[in-house]
């Protein structure tokens, strides 16, 4: 197999329109940005228009005068929209030379989508033996294995998310059983005792509510 990103043609109108995209107007929130342009963004993406990192997400930018009179120019910022969860994504590490690399970061950890891993398993086994052997230097094979180790990292996290708040669940079940025993049998149980699973609880409860709203 041959991976190559396609590079579509755009007219003179898509190509205006497509330059376009990507700035936040004076005082527009980025939310406001991303409400703007998403349903042309969506058209061209979905009639294949679009290309680079944009098929994967559009950086924002904002126009940057370094004197009066100045025409200026666009500047990325820390601001992106991502089409695998469709969210908007912050972080401040930036743009630098074109290259944002806190997408890196959000696919890897808080992507809820893995529209940005394009190849199975079975091509990223391939493609790395062939970079192994030197029977290819491609750029978009490098790209598209970065891409699905990135995939790989997320889903390890989420797998290990789950287990951990299966342990949860299963420790609050425990101690309810407890409360019930101490209910039912008020023997079973000393005060001090009770006290101390009640707390454990509510503190495990806490914990499972913060990694539910990471």
């Amino acid at each position: 197999m041959v991976y190559t990103e396609n590079y579509p043609v755009l007219d003179e109108t898509e190509w205006k329109d497509y330059c376009q995209l990507p700035g936040i107007h004076s005082k527009e929130t980025p939310s406001d940005w991303m409400k703007r342009i998403w349903d042309r963004l969506m058209d061209y993406k979905n009639r294949g228009r679009l290309a680079g990192s944009m098929k994967r997400y559009i950086i924002a930018n904002k126009m940057k005068y370094l004197w009066e009179g100045d025409l200026g120019h666009a500047v990325g910022v820390n601001i992106a929209i991502c089409y695998s969860c469709n969210k908007l994504v912050y972080s401040n590490i930036g743009c630098k030379y074109g290259i944002c690399h806190f997408m890196d970061k959000h696919w890897s950890t808080n992507c809820t989508g893995n529209a940005y891993c394009d190849i199975s398993f079975r091509d990223y086994i391939e493609f790395k033996n062939k970079l192994k052997s030197g029977l290819t230097n491609s750029f978009d094979e490098k790209q598209a294995i970065r891409r699905y180790e990135l995939w790989m990292q997320n889903a390890i996290r989420r797998v290990k998310r789950v287990r951990e708040i299966g342990r949860k669940i299963r420790a609050v079940k425990v101690i309810q059983e407890k409360w019930l025993e101490y209910f039912y049998r008020p023997d079973g149980l000393c005060a001090l005792e009770l006290a101390l699973h009640y707390q454990l609880l509510w503190t495990v409860r806490e914990e499972m509510r913060q990694i539910n709203n990471v």
